[in-house]
């Protein structure tokens, strides 16, 4: 079904990115199916903006322009075009142009720092088709879970329109045509007219602006719509510039009062962010690889003869990667390494993480890090039952990883470098397709150790609360209580 669709523009300052929207509508919207109305909400310049706006549309079918009376917000002036202005009845008093009526027609709400590039609204409109489908968002170079790429490889760099493009361009084709989200972004958001008619648009709760957006794809989720990202789609966005007022203070406040309603919701982006984006997705970064030698990182700080590796790592890998390593007191590593001794970071992607003898939990933080895996493994005879690796369970879980992987021993790894140049410059496709195998492999290491940690996490805040509760019931405690109040009565005491 095709589905004619309303484009609102919520119009507030910054009138250079909002002409970078208007000439992106213009350029790729399809006017003779889907129209535009673009709402003044009387922000900085707001008539400097409208004359502008007005000469940027002028003679243009399927453009709209109203202005509010006074300054709504972003809710309120989605709620006022979506609900007074714009209903979708085909009336003529609304300028619609359109005899699409509530059925079968959908509503984007578009930033007006949004960049739409060609073909975003066909590729959403497909996705919003799918079953049970309530609402749809686009990838974005600046649209935190819907960026691309998200994780980063290069600490400290930006990730730039110009880098997200090319990003996208090469791994969308490799995704799924849609994921389901626990929300959708609300930069470019897109809807059924008729879910908006049966549950309304946004909650003035959320005024002027921020959370609006997951609320309602919560309160549509309670009926049984998802809300799903649509991979084939790509709308840029400046993010910030057509808000004003403290909004760290704002989103905090409306944070918080999503997780009174939906304290589901923080677990819930966790555990997408864990297990329901893709390994595609997850490492575009470093499948599509630019500026900087690509990162490799080891540990060796339990291993014996550690400076006897470092220097095999050395020689193997030097040449080509950056080269960092947590290392044991009193080992050395060559110029040009980075030692650390901080704990790596799992979202600190890199491109390779050398294993010696991995233990279950460096298995699951390495397969989250690293876009390829080199683990090098002791003969079996080193590793009897008063080994720690064996009583971890390294040898088994060997089963599962070794296929995905280039495995090799002490000695052998120069042979495995060939091995594992020959997959990084494989056809992005095959080293996808590899990533993929390798991450559904471990998907059941990697949720149990998620699993443990949460138990853990969960156990040592109920013995931190028992140790409270005890030292409040405690004679000393009582005791210091009533100095302090007596003590706050003395003379001289403010």
């Amino acid at each position: 079904m095709t589905r004619t669709t309303l484009v609102v523009v919520p119009v507030y300052g910054d009138l250079e990115s909002l002409l970078r929207c208007v000439d992106g509508l213009v350029e790729h919207l399809d006017t003779s199916v889907h129209r535009v109305l673009l709402v003044n909400d009387c922000g900085p310049d707001a008539d400097a903006i409208e004359r502008a706006l007005l000469e940027r549309i002028d003679g243009r079918p399927g453009f709209r322009y109203e202005r509010n009376d006074r300054n709504l917000g972003f809710v309120g002036t989605c709620n006022r075009a979506v609900l007074e202005l714009d209903r979708g009845t085909g009336d003529t008093d609304t300028g619609t142009g359109s005899g699409s009526g509530t059925t079968g027609e959908a509503v984007l709400l578009l930033n007006s720092d949004a960049v739409p590039t060609a073909g975003f609204l066909d590729a959403m409109l497909d996705v919003l088709d799918e079953d049970r489908t309530g609402v749809v968002t686009a990838r974005s170079d600046n649209a935190t879970i819907a960026s691309i790429p998200y994780r980063l490889t290069n600490r400290g760099a930006a990730r730039t329109e110009e880098r997200t493009r090319a990003v996208w361009g090469a791994v969308a084709p490799l995704l799924p045509v849609s994921q389901v989200l626990p929300v959708a972004m609300g930069f470019c958001f897109l809807t059924r007219r008729e879910l908006v008619t049966e549950h309304g648009l946004f909650d003035d709760a959320f005024t002027p602006g921020y959370g609006e957006e997951n609320d309602y794809c919560l309160r549509l989720a309670e009926h049984g719509w998802t809300s799903r990202i649509a991979n084939r789609a790509l709308v840029l966005h400046a993010g910030g510039k057509s808000f004003s007022g403290n909004r760290n203070a704002l989103r905090a406040a409306h944070q918080r009062e999503l997780e009174r309603r939906y304290p589901f919701l923080p677990d819930a982006v966790a555990a997408y962010q864990r297990h329901g984006s893709t390994a595609t997705e997850r490492f575009a970064d470093a499948l599509v690889p630019a500026g900087p030698p690509p990162r490799l990182a080891v540990d060796l700080r339990h291993v014996e003869d550690a400076g006897g590796l470092v220097r095999e790592i050395d020689a193997a890998f030097a040449d080509g990667f950056d080269l960092e390593a947590r290392l044991a007191p009193g080992t050395s590593a060559p110029g040009g390494w980075t030692v650390t001794s901080d704990a790596p970071n799992p979202d600190d992607l890199v491109t390779v993480t050398v294993l010696v003898d991995p233990t279950p939990a460096e298995v699951v933080a390495a397969n989250r890090r690293s876009l390829e895996l080199v683990v090098v493994r002791s003969a079996p005879t080193a590793l009897p039952w008063s080994s720690p690796a064996h009583r971890a369970g390294a040898d088994q879980v060997a089963v599962l990883l070794d296929p995905h992987v280039v495995a090799t021993t002490r000695g052998g790894l120069v042979a495995a470098r060939e091995q594992l140049d020959r997959r990084l410059t494989a056809p992005l496709a095959s080293r996808s397709e590899a990533l993929e195998g390798r991450w559904a492999a471990l998907l059941s290491l990697d949720l149990t150790a998620a699993e443990v940690a949460a138990g853990n996490a969960s156990e040592e805040v109920t013995r931190l609360r028992r140790e409270l509760d005890d030292l409040r019931a405690s004679r000393s405690f009582r005791t210091g209580q009533a100095i302090a109040k007596v003590a706050a009565r003395l003379p001289g005491r403010r």
